[in-house]
């Protein structure tokens, strides 16, 4: 009787569907811990299928203290980002930052989609634009674009408040942290800091960034942003050879410096990851978390990890199975098919 009184009392969250393990503490959490944060990105599966998504979270797993998961990156068909953060929450308790973009959905769709996410125990998400559909593989398609990445936060602000956008009242609040993304190679750095302002007003409370590739640069945005308060994960991705970088050089504000363009040249296949790892342990000192754009690679997860390791402070980590997925292999530290495949 007395527990029936208490679920009674704790409301609605009290009855929301728990993951599957509870080893890794919330990105909330962390971050009000020190330590620099490692995250690294995941790409939902063209398929229907969960098993390689969770698998690649379980490799990815004993390294990181959350994985982000992609929203129809590149504009690309694939399974639903929230379904698939929300499947790895309860399935294997990693900590999932959910993708969310305004380009596939308006405000009565989005806002039931973050309804459904929290209920599945999602607590963090990255607001977006999104890419453009003329990018992807259905190029007809059209952007709903029914609010901005602003507009985003503010939806999200008022869930967390317990109202819709337009302010009617909830039955219960959601508890989402809010991030958001921010250039630190834009061109015009100063206008870069007040949209990053604009949207910890808003309700942003971290943010990661594209790839960096120009450590100078990245530094001087991280000085000129720490008046916001706000904790910035930087991106990191590596580059496959110079081909690779020549074709970020060209995109603005992703600029890759001449020397890291001519290494590449010189080197052989292993230059991208060392690189990469350089400048990991050279952001490290200076930053709250860093950001990986890994390929698919645990490898290049793993390396990350041991660079920074001096600068981390793993809390609650733990060894994850793959729980609840029919026909489903048991999986190790190693990820099954070992923690160096890529």
């Amino acid at each position: 009787m007395a527990e029936a009184q208490g679920a009674a009392s704790r409301g609605p969250a009290a009855e929301r569907t728990e993951p599957a393990a509870a080893g890794y503490p919330s990105l909330a959490t962390r971050l009000e811990l020190p330590g620099v944060l490692l995250t690294a990105e995941i790409d939902p599966p063209p398929a229907p299928d969960l098993l390689p998504v969770l698998e690649r979270a379980q490799r990815f797993a004993p390294y990181v203290d959350a994985v982000n998961v992609t929203d129809g990156s590149l504009a690309r068909v694939r399974m639903a980002g929230l379904f698939a953060a929300a499947a790895i929450r309860l399935r294997t308790g990693l900590e999932v930052i959910a993708h969310l973009t305004t380009r596939d959905r308006n405000r009565i769709g989005i806002q039931a989609d973050l309804l459904g996410a929290a209920a599945l125990g999602v607590r963090s998400v990255l607001t977006l634009s999104g890419d453009s559909p003329d990018r992807g593989d259905e190029p007809e398609a059209r952007a709903v674009a029914d609010f901005d990445a602003e507009g985003l936060i503010r939806i999200v602000t008022a869930l967390n408040g317990g109202h819709t956008a337009s302010g009617k009242e909830l039955d219960g609040p959601t508890d989402l942290l809010i991030g958001c993304a921010v250039n630190p190679g834009a061109p015009d750095l100063g206008k870069e800091v007040e949209k990053l302002r604009r949207r910890v007003e808003a309700g942003a409370r971290f943010c990661q960034t594209q790839p960096i590739f120009d450590i100078e640069r990245a530094l001087r945005f991280e000085e000129a942003r720490r008046a916001l308060g706000i904790p910035v994960l930087y991106g990191l991705l590596p580059l496959r050879n110079a081909e690779r970088a020549r074709h970020f050089s060209r995109i603005p504000g992703m600029q890759v410096p001449e020397d890291v363009v001519a290494r590449l040249e010189r080197g052989g296949p292993e230059t991208g990851l060392e690189i990469l790892v350089e400048t990991a342990k050279a952001m490290a000192p200076h930053v709250r978390g860093v950001h990986l754009f890994p390929m698919g690679s645990a490898r290049t997860v793993r390396a990350v990890a041991e660079a920074i390791a001096p600068w981390r402070s793993r809390v609650g980590s733990v060894s994850v199975g793959l729980h609840g997925v029919p026909g489903a292999p048991r999986l190790g530290a190693s990820g099954g098919r070992g923690a160096e495949e890529g």
